[in-house]
């Protein structure tokens, strides 16, 4: 019996010798439990609602200015006064349609005429003639919006200049156009005045002057400004260009 407790306790010892390495030494070689690797983390979201801003659309820009260009006719439609003599005190009255104007000359002497030409831009391509037999040819353009000038000739004036201002229309004393002046003139450069509560003045116009009574038994002597669009007057005072009547 006791060579039985002897052979079992040794088959006991002897599989144990076999069974212990086989479960101390898993397949990687390592004597400590291996933790199970960790999942991988889940990709980052991609948001579906990322704006895209669209494309901005190119500004398409027209490469022609505001304003007159060779193509489109300047406007000088109106009553003007001849301030160069050397055509003659004269007040010319112009119609234009498109490019098309004509013109009636009422001269201070009695002498009437026509004028009539074609506007390309700003000139005024031109001839005229008058009721003494007279003609010629020339240009005009306003170099500022109520002066007009350019030259002329005939068979017997080579080198003629005409300038012209406006005159009629409103003027606004010291600026203020709660001090209007309305004001008219004729052919022989005769003036009138009329303030905003109705008082009236004569004056005349001699070239590019302008000669006013001032009410008090004096007449003050008005000049016009290269612009045509101020009035300097003697008495220290000014009109601006306020529009036409």
């Amino acid at each position: 019996m006791r060579k039985l407790n002897i052979l079992l306790c040794s088959l006991v010892v002897g599989c144990t010798l076999f069974v212990v390495p086989a479960v101390a030494q898993p397949g990687g070689g390592k004597t400590t439990e291996t933790t199970a690797p960790k999942p991988p983390p889940p990709p980052a979201k991609t948001s579906t609602t990322t704006s895209t801003k669209p494309a901005t659309t190119p500004k398409v820009t027209s490469g022609t200015k505001t304003g007159t260009s060779r193509g489109q006719a300047a406007s000088i439609e109106g009553k003007w006064w001849t301030s160069g003599n050397d055509f003659g005190a004269s007040e010319v009255i112009f119609t234009q349609n498109g490019s098309m104007v004509t013109g009636e000359i009422h001269y201070a002497d009695g002498r009437t005429g026509t004028i009539n030409g074609t506007m390309v831009g700003k000139r005024l391509q031109n001839t005229w003639t008058n009721s003494a037999g007279e003609s010629g040819s020339g240009w005009l353009e306003p170099s500022w919006n109520n002066f007009l000038g350019g030259p002329w000739k005939n068979q017997r004036v080579r080198d003629g200049s005409w300038t012209m201002m406006r005159i009629e229309g409103k003027w606004c004393f010291g600026g203020s156009r709660e001090r209007m002046r309305t004001v008219t003139h004729n052919a022989r450069g005769e003036v009138l005045s009329v303030t905003e509560d109705g008082t009236r003045s004569d004056g005349r116009l001699d070239g590019p002057w302008l000669y006013l009574d001032s009410g008090d038994g004096m007449t003050i002597k008005g000049e016009m400004d290269f612009r045509s669009n101020r009035m300097n007057w003697s008495s220290g005072f000014f009109w601006s260009w306020c529009g036409r009547n």
